[in-house]
């Protein structure tokens, strides 16, 4: 049911797909509100959890949201004014879709940046990114999300996620500090 899914997704986001120019750098450097999007992987989740602090120093100015799965709170050390999204296996529908509530929770806010850190493609989290309208919408690189994502960070294979996490939050804040 996942793979038809992704594929009626991926068939909606080609039709949808807009040739709007953006000013990465500048929107990097004037966000206000910033999602990130927490690994749904428990390892990769372990991983990601590290670099919070870089990405707080790298969006000073912003509000950071993050969204992670319910079960993981315990795992997260956020403080205000930052906010955190907890998603149930109750937000989630049959097709592995974001239900209403959990999509109107994120419309609800006019996110400048979106940061995906799932490695892998992930339905839910791709979806929510695909409804929003961030202008600037970021993963790591993985064939999969092409039509969703606006920048894919792509590095060497061989590196390990932290290093991969490194290269891109050292990307950002070069970019934001402009």
């Amino acid at each position: 049911m996942e793979k038809i899914t992704t594929s009626l997704l991926k068939f909606s986001a080609k039709i949808k797909k807009s040739a709007k120019v953006i000013d990465f750098a500048t929107t990097l450097s004037t966000a206000k509100s910033v999602l990130i999007i927490m690994p749904d992987n428990l390892e990769h989740f372990g991983v990601a959890r590290n670099f919070i602090t870089e990405l707080k120093n790298d969006f000073k100015n912003a509000k950071l949201i993050f969204l992670t799965r319910d079960n993981y709170h315990s795992l997260l050390d956020i403080n205000h004014p930052h906010g955190i999204i907890f998603v149930t296996p109750e937000d989630i529908n049959q097709l592995g879709l974001p239900k209403k509530k959990l999509q109107n929770r994120i419309l609800a806010t006019d996110f400048d940046i979106i940061i995906d850190l799932n490695l892998d493609f992930h339905l839910p989290s791709t979806f929510l990114c695909q409804i929003s309208a961030a202008p600037v919408k970021i993963c790591l690189d993985e064939q999969n999300r092409e039509p969703f994502y606006n920048f894919s960070f792509r590095m060497n294979a061989q590196k390990n996620l932290a290093e991969k996490y490194q290269g891109l939050l050292k990307y950002l804040g070069g970019c934001a500090q402009l």
